[in-house]
């Protein structure tokens, strides 16, 4: 009969060190797997055009917003000192020694802060149209003097300047639109002095015109559009 090996106090003094170092190990298992910690980093790779940084600002509140039309009127070459700013339509006309232009103001909205200009479309009820026209839109020349609807002529018209935008008449009655977004980023950043609207090709023999509903208008829904919109 084999006598049975009793445990001797170094081997219990050793087990129990084991059973610690292995409980400690749970322990910390379980700690580290309920907490989570978190770390900033910056990187940058050698290539100094792919850098990643913060932005300065963020646009909060995207959105869209509309000017407030609050003086229009037509200038006419062949009554070079008339005013029609009280009537209720405006006209473009490309006629031999009768060219006829329009002028139109907005308030523009204002844009939040960190946001900037995305789009903007400017928008004309044709009461009338000739067909396959163009229909150039400018910018009013912030350096001329500011225009009243009330007073200005042909005589006394103000210049446009830079590059227009253009539109093709439609040859019914409708909607016009014109996506004005170079034009409008450069009227928020000087002076609106407004819009000035023409035929493309002035001066045709037969006369080509093109007849728009006004802020005076009776028809309010047909009134002159500006949606600006920003991100």
């Amino acid at each position: 009969m084999t006598t049975p090996v009793r445990p001797t106090r170094r081997w219990f003094v050793r087990t129990g060190l084991r059973l610690s170092v292995l409980g400690a190990a749970v322990v910390l298992t379980v700690v580290l797997a309920e907490h989570t910690t978190t770390a900033a980093f910056t990187t940058q790779t050698g290539d100094t055009g792919n850098q990643v940084g913060a932005a300065a600002s963020f646009c909060a509140t995207p959105g869209s917003g509309w000017g407030i039309n609050t003086e229009d009127t037509s200038i006419f070459e062949s009554s070079q000192t008339a005013n029609t700013g009280a009537t209720g339509n405006l006209t473009v006309l490309s006629a031999t020694g009768g060219n006829t232009r329009s002028l139109i103001r907005f308030t523009l909205p204002p844009i939040p802060s960190g946001c900037s200009l995305t789009t903007a479309t400017l928008s004309l009820y044709a009461v009338s149209s000739a067909a396959n026209r163009t229909i150039d839109v400018y910018r009013v020349d912030p350096a001329a003097p500011v225009w009243a609807e009330a007073g200005v002529t042909w005589n006394s018209r103000p210049a446009p300047t830079g590059a227009p935008v253009g539109s093709a008449s439609l040859g019914a009655a409708g909607r016009q639109t014109w996506t004005v977004t170079p034009l409008m980023a450069a009227l928020y950043a000087a002076p609106s002095n407004g819009f000035l609207v023409q035929d493309a090709l002035e001066g045709d023999a037969t006369g080509k015109s093109q007849s728009y509903a006004s802020s005076e208008n009776a028809t309010v829904a047909n009134h002159p559009k500006l949606q600006v919109t920003w991100g």
